[in-house]
C-alpha cells in the first residue's frame, strides 16, 4: 500500500490513516466490522451445516428407498444414522402421528414393530404432522438468514453514511485553511473512500452468501415436501 500523507506531516498506511480518523468514521468502521465478521460466521456456519445435510439426505434417501419402512424407521431411531438431515425428523414425526405415539424420546421407534398398513383416513393427520416438522425444520435452516439479508441492504448505506461525513470533512478542513491542496482535503477525501469500500466489503460477501443459502433451502424445501408425499403413500400401504 502506497503511503498517504497525513495531517501534520505524518505518513502512513491505511491502516494509519484510520487510526487518525475522527470518532464518526470509526464509529462507521467499527459497525461495519461488526456486521462483516457476524456475516462471515454465520456463512461459515450455514455452509458447513448445507454440506453435511446435503451428504446426509443423500444416503438417508438411499436407504429409505432400498428398503422397507420398517427397517428405515429402525435405523432412524438413532440420529447417528443419518446425521443433520431433517428428513429424519419427518420420518419420526408420520410414524408418531400414525401409531398416536406422544413419546418424546426417538429411540422409542425402535419398539414399533407395525410400520405401515395404517388405514388411508390417517393419511391427512399423518400429512400434517409432517408438514408440522418441515416448517420446524425449515425454519431452523433459515435461522441468522435475515442478518445476512439486513448486512446486504444496510452496510452499503452505513457506508454511504460514513463517505459523506468524510466529503464533508474535507470541505471544512478546505474552508478552515483556505487551500484546496490534497494535504488539506486527502485525509477527509481518504476516509470517505474507505467507509465506501468497507461497506462494500461488508455487504458483497452477505449478498452472495444469502441468495446462495436461500436456493439451496428452498431446494430442501421441495425436497421435504417430496418426501411427505411419500412416507404418507407408505405408511398406508406397506
Amino acid at each position: 500500500m502506497s503511503p498517504i500523507n497525513m495531517p501534520g506531516g505524518l505518513e502512513g498506511s491505511v491502516w494509519t490513516l484510520v487510526a487518525h480518523s475522527g470518532p464518526m468514521a470509526k464509529g462507521v468502521l467499527f459497525l461495519l466490522l461488526v456486521f462483516s465478521v457476524v456475516s462471515w460466521a454465520i456463512i461459515l456456519q450455514k455452509a458447513v451445516r448445507l454440506r453435511r445435510l446435503s451428504k446426509a439426505s443423500r444416503r438417508f434417501w438411499f436407504d429409505f428407498s432400498a428398503s422397507d419402512l420398517s427397517g428405515a424407521v429402525r435405523r432412524s431411531a438413532s440420529r447417528a444414522s443419518y446425521g443433520a438431515t431433517p428428513l429424519r425428523a419427518l420420518l419420526v414425526a408420520g410414524v408418531r402421528e400414525g401409531h398416536g405415539s406422544t413419546a418424546k424420546d426417538d429411540y422409542l421407534l425402535d419398539d414399533v414393530e407395525t410400520v405401515g398398513g395404517l388405514p388411508p383416513a390417517r393419511r391427512e393427520a399423518i400429512e400434517r404432522a409432517v408438514s408440522r416438522s418441515a416448517m420446524v425444520e425449515l425454519s431452523a435452516l433459515e435461522k441468522h438468514l435475515s442478518f445476512l439479508a439486513t448486512t446486504a441492504n444496510v452496510s452499503p448505506f452505513v457506508g454511504l453514511f460514513g463517505t459523506v461525513w468524510g466529503v464533508m470533512d474535507a470541505f471544512l478542513a478546505m474552508g478552515l485553511h483556505g487551500s484546496t491542496n490534497l494535504a488539506t482535503v486527502g485525509p477527509g477525501i481518504a476516509e470517505a473512500l474507505i467507509a465506501t469500500v468497507a461497506g462494500l466489503a461488508a455487504a458483497i460477501p452477505a449478498v452472495i452468501g444469502y441468495n446462495h443459502f436461500l436456493g439451496e433451502i428452498r431446494a430442501v424445501s421441495v425436497d421435504l415436501d417430496r418426501f411427505r408425499s411419500l412416507l404418507a403413500d407408505r405408511l398406508t400401504k406397506e
